[in-house]
């Protein structure tokens, strides 16, 4: 894919019940220049140069005999005439390589100013425990002035705070913001430390970003309530990583089961991640709701903080972006995600205790896992832990 922005995948389907078609939204953005293979650059130039040369050659030859009888040679002016035009052939010749090659420069060019750069994010905390969050333009993409952020579940940003290294916490809140770039919330209860903080927004043209910052966070206490979409949790050290643990604790004396196999986990590959939510007694709770519209949310974060996926039972793309892919399907309508929490919100209760999240990790290492479900109008958080090979 060569064109640069939001692209769609449409997918149509026919049967017994009739037609319909559904928009996957695929976001197309450069993020490295490869440079050609040594080997591959030299015999291109080596069939370069015989085309160069054969195209003298046949120029030359066709001034100097073409109109000759078979068998005749060619006189002294017709080879003063061929010569003339070889020399004025391989002129135009370097020229045109010349040409090439500054077209070649300029395209290389043109594609390295769209390489994707992430938006760059910066944090700090006032008095009275209040973070504000900045976020700058860093590359070349238009939409990165900011102005144009919608909401994703009923929020312009979906912020995550994670102890480092330890990542025994995280909170999931929804800072609001105070001006183009710019947003502020008042921190719960947190403990002094150093914290990566990741910063989901989605632009207009349906294209998710993620700022990410590490920084000190003092102790803010008492600290400001949570909001009816923010979660806390708090586990063990990731260094103390159990891979095998399938289950993590939920308030109330309920529980989190990871329904996994034994089978290694392998990067590149992708995965239907099941969690089923039990009570005390091992069954299976009646009392699970939407959580911003979805059954779940999941958070996948390798212990070097350097890869982070916010995903949903729908997989990683944003709500917003599924809706303005989807309303292009019919016909315009534009549906923003309040309206689609509103319409799940019909079904909020009777929900099935297990939600899944298709995730494949992009690279090997230790990965600690967040899974976020609402039950009982409270957002419980379980922590899991895997190793991929």
């Amino acid at each position: 894919m060569m064109g640069f922005g939001s692209w769609q995948v449409r997918v149509q389907a026919s049967g017994a019940k009739g037609k319909a078609e559904i928009s996957i939204p695929v976001p197309a953005l450069a993020v490295r220049s490869s440079t050609m293979q040594k080997g591959l650059g030299v015999g291109l130039f080596g069939l370069l140069m015989i085309l160069v040369v054969g195209i003298v050659s046949i120029v030359g030859a066709g001034v100097r005999e073409a109109q000759l009888e078979p068998g005749v040679t060619p006189s002294e002016k017709n080879r003063k005439s061929g010569a003339i035009v070889m020399v004025v052939t391989l002129v135009f010749m370097i020229g045109a390589v010349y040409m090439g090659n500054k077209w070649w420069n300029s395209e290389a060019r043109a594609y390295a100013l769209h390489i994707y750069k992430p938006i760059e994010m910066s944090g700090t905390v006032g008095s009275g425990g209040r973070l504000a969050l900045k976020l700058e333009e860093a590359g070349w993409l238009t939409f990165d002035k900011l102005d144009d952020l919608i909401p994703d579940h009923g929020h312009l940003m979906h912020l995550f705070i994670v102890s480092a290294p330890a990542m025994e916490r995280i909170w999931h809140l929804h800072p609001e913001q105070t001006e183009p770039g710019a947003f502020a919330l008042p921190l719960p209860a947190i403990p002094a430390g150093r914290y990566r903080l990741f910063a989901d927004v989605v632009h207009a043209n349906g294209i998710p970003e993620t700022g990410t910052t590490e920084m000190e966070i003092p102790q803010v206490t008492p600290g400001a309530p949570l909001g009816p979409d923010d979660a806390a949790a708090t586990g063990t050290p990731v260094s103390q990583t159990d891979a095998q643990r399938t289950v993590s604790p939920l308030s109330g004396g309920f529980r989190m089961v990871w329904a996994r196999d034994a089978a290694p986990l392998k990067a590149t590959r992708v995965y239907l991640f099941r969690f089923r939510v039990e009570d005390g007694e091992a069954k299976p709770v009646q009392d699970l709701e939407l959580y911003m519209s979805m059954p779940g949310h999941a958070e996948f974060v390798r212990d070097d903080f350097q890869v982070f996926a916010h995903v949903h039972p729908s997989g990683s793309a944003p709500m917003a972006a599924l809706s303005i892919a989807q309303s292009q399907v019919n016909g315009g309508n534009v549906s923003d995600t309040q309206g689609m929490a509103g319409m799940r919100a019909m079904h909020s209760s009777g929900l099935p205790p297990e939600v899944s999240f298709p995730y494949g990790f992009p690279q090997p290492g230790k990965y600690r896992i967040f899974v976020q479900v609402k039950r009982a109008g409270k957002v419980e958080t379980g922590i899991f832990d895997a190793r991929v090979e």
